[in-house]
């Protein structure tokens, strides 16, 4: 039988009994310290990965939407292109062949008559005014511009058809300048130019 003699003063006691639980209370803070900071460590990885991967993500999205205005835009030069090009055609298919209309008509105009102005006014319809010395002469100029290029005045690089359609006289009128009489006109008709157009396909 062993007796134990604690030979430490009460006060001492005490004493190391707070310093064992102060240890222990440091050695918990120190942990539960390790682990927050832990946490937190984590926690600014997890925000940096996040803000990087919205970065990311913002970039790749800004990308695709340029691309996808430039798509819009490259398909509005598209319908641009086609719209125009439509025009185009419409305006081509329509159109009055100028050149060949003037140098074909001023070959048909006899050399008693002054053509005073020509203008196209709408595709394929010519306006002219000009003077004569009279009534018939009028006469004579409009049936002649119809048998252009038929019975009058064929030309080798045209078909013989009628270049020049619906001659119509819209007003004639007689007058006198210093001295000498004319008869004015203005007249109307319609060109063929589906002659002009194969002759320039030549």
């Amino acid at each position: 039988m062993s007796i134990k003699v604690n030979l430490l003063p009460e006060a001492r006691l005490v004493k190391l009994k707070n310093q064992a639980k102060k240890r222990s209370y440091s050695a918990i803070a120190g942990l539960i310290g390790g682990i927050i900071g832990a946490i937190i460590i984590v926690l600014i990885m997890l925000r940096v990965f996040l803000a990087s991967t919205f970065d990311l993500g913002t970039t790749k999205i800004n990308s695709l939407n340029a691309e996808i205005s430039k798509s819009k835009t490259l398909e509005q030069n598209a319908s641009t292109l086609q719209a125009n090009l439509a025009t185009f055609y419409a305006l081509n298919s329509s159109r009055t062949h100028v050149t060949r209309t003037f140098s074909n008509f001023f070959r048909a105009v006899p050399d008693n008559v002054a053509i005073s102005s020509i203008a196209i006014d709408g595709p394929g319809v010519v306006t002219v005014t000009g003077t004569t010395t009279s009534f018939a002469d009028v006469s004579k100029f409009a049936y002649m511009l119809e048998l252009y290029n038929l019975n009058y005045l064929p030309q080798p690089d045209l078909e013989r058809k009628a270049v020049f359609t619906d001659v119509s006289i819209l007003s004639v009128n007689k007058g006198t300048v210093e001295g000498t009489t004319n008869v004015s006109f203005t007249m109307t008709f319609k060109v063929n130019q589906e002659v002009l157009e194969q002759s320039e396909s030549k």
